[in-house]
């Protein structure tokens, strides 16, 4: 569960492939018209009553705000949850066009890490389009904000905060192999200074976007080949490699699209809107609805009930790896299931949230390859697929790591040859690790 303050829908930006793009205010007077900081904070009061979870600022674009609101809520924050005394932290989610010496200095003083949110290099990156007014005349003036959120980066190197960095991957960075690689090469340059990140396939909203999100085809392509840079070297750590490498061992998932959402009621990012009410994660709204946002939570008394129909029916309609049986849209039968669940109800297939998504061949086979990789390497080594795909281990690896013992097949006679890998009469299956986790043996 992640608590996100957004105070605003507005941003500086008009990325053509933004699912929030047409509720967006543009104007810094209906920007500040649309929050109220004190509704803000009493919310926020009474989320800490109840919730430990530590809250992080989004939006639209959050750094519109007033710098004196945006110290505001990260000084209560840092406060509140003691983030001084517990290792923890806070975060923000910008395009980061806006970072001014004194957002940086925050950023330090009250153990934000920093979000930017970066298609690639200019080249890369027109997709997130920026005009301006220039002596009465609205000019394009993308490539000036890309070199910006770069700036911005460079900037943030050089301290000591935490930098991650969120790809959308589209036709216009990731449609041919040549783009990829370049792609794959501005990531490079990042690991190499300790910035990290992950991608987010662009889903199309009934048709819009179409063009530039991947085909599932291309995307499978896009995985596989970013897999192989994951291996070629040891700080190539990039999601969703690395979430799903950590998944399959048995360790959380960590990464939204894979947990468990019910589109009327995502429990999975509880958010603090302008006016103090609150609602769940934006991509939902237009999946299941008209772009309004489904009033969650507290405001209507509804306190997250995460009911889990569409996972239930999920495991029930038979899919593309269902065995004798024609693909009705559904995970039956997957290896897989307890890793992935079906996916981001905002990308079903045929734009259907009761679906699984439509990336779920790219999926299948990045685990695929990921799977066969690290059995090559640690033959008998124990995975999450070594449980029957039904076990009850998806809600556990979705709030906690499931301790599956992975090396548990060898032999402590043999520890000292990694090659040889041997049985071990007392370990428990990973079968019965499953159900013994879940309470039920």
């Amino acid at each position: 569960m992640t608590i996100l303050v957004e105070p605003n829908t507005g941003c500086n930006l008009g990325c053509t492939y933004c699912y929030e793009e047409p509720d967006r205010q543009h104007s810094q007077a209906d920007i500040d018209a649309e929050y109220d900081i004190e509704k803000i904070m009493d919310r926020l009061e009474q989320f800490s009553e109840k919730y430990s979870e530590v809250p992080s600022l989004f939006g639209g674009e959050p750094l519109l705000m007033r710098n004196e609101h945006i110290e505001r809520i990260f000084e209560w924050i840092h406060e509140e949850y003691d983030l001084e005394g517990t290792g923890r932290y806070t975060r923000i989610q910008t395009n980061g066009t806006l970072i001014e010496d004194e957002h940086i200095e925050m950023f330090e003083k009250y153990r934000v890490n920093v979000g930017i949110s970066c298609d690639g290099p200019p080249a890369l990156n027109d997709l997130r389009l920026a005009r301006s007014e220039v002596d009465g005349e609205m000019r394009d003036v993308t490539e000036t904000m890309t070199e910006r959120t770069l700036d911005a980066i460079d900037r943030l190197k050089k301290t000591d905060v935490s930098v991650g960095i969120i790809t959308v991957l589209t036709t216009q960075n990731a449609g041919t192999d040549e783009k990829l690689e370049q792609l794959l090469d501005w990531m490079d340059d990042l690991t190499q200074h300790g910035i990290y990140g992950h991608f987010n396939p662009a889903i199309p909203y009934e048709d819009i976007q179409e063009d530039q999100s991947l085909s599932p085809e291309r995307l499978k392509e896009v995985f596989l080949q970013s897999w192989e840079w994951f291996k070629a070297e040891p700080y190539h750590q990039w999601s969703p490699m690395t979430n799903y490498l950590n998944n399959l061992l048995g360790n959380h998932l960590k990464y939204c699209i894979n947990d468990k959402c019910d589109p009327f009621n995502a429990a999975g990012a509880k958010v603090i809107k302008g006016d103090g009410g609150t609602s769940g994660c934006g991509k939902t709204w237009a999946s299941v609805g008209d772009g309004s946002a489904f009033l969650q939570g507290d405001s209507i008394g509804n306190e997250y009930n995460n009911t889990e129909e569409r996972y239930e029916m999920l495991k029930q309609v038979p899919g593309a790896h269902t065995e004798g049986e024609e693909d009705q849209g559904g995970c039956k039968g997957c290896r897989y299931w307890n890793v992935c669940t079906g996916g981001c109800p905002a990308a079903g297939m045929d734009y259907d949230y009761r679906n699984r998504t439509r990336d779920c061949e790219a999926k299948y086979a990045l685990y695929n390859q990921i799977e066969e990789d690290v059995r090559a390497m640690f033959p008998g080594i124990r995975l999450i697929t070594d449980a029957p795909w039904d076990a009850p281990l998806a809600d556990l690896t979705i709030t906690n790591d499931v301790d599956i013992m992975p090396f548990a097949g060898m032999h402590h006679s043999q520890a000292e040859d990694p090659n040889v890998v041997g049985g071990s009469h007392d370990a428990p299956s990973v079968e019965e690790i499953a159900y013994r986790e879940n309470g039920e043996k």
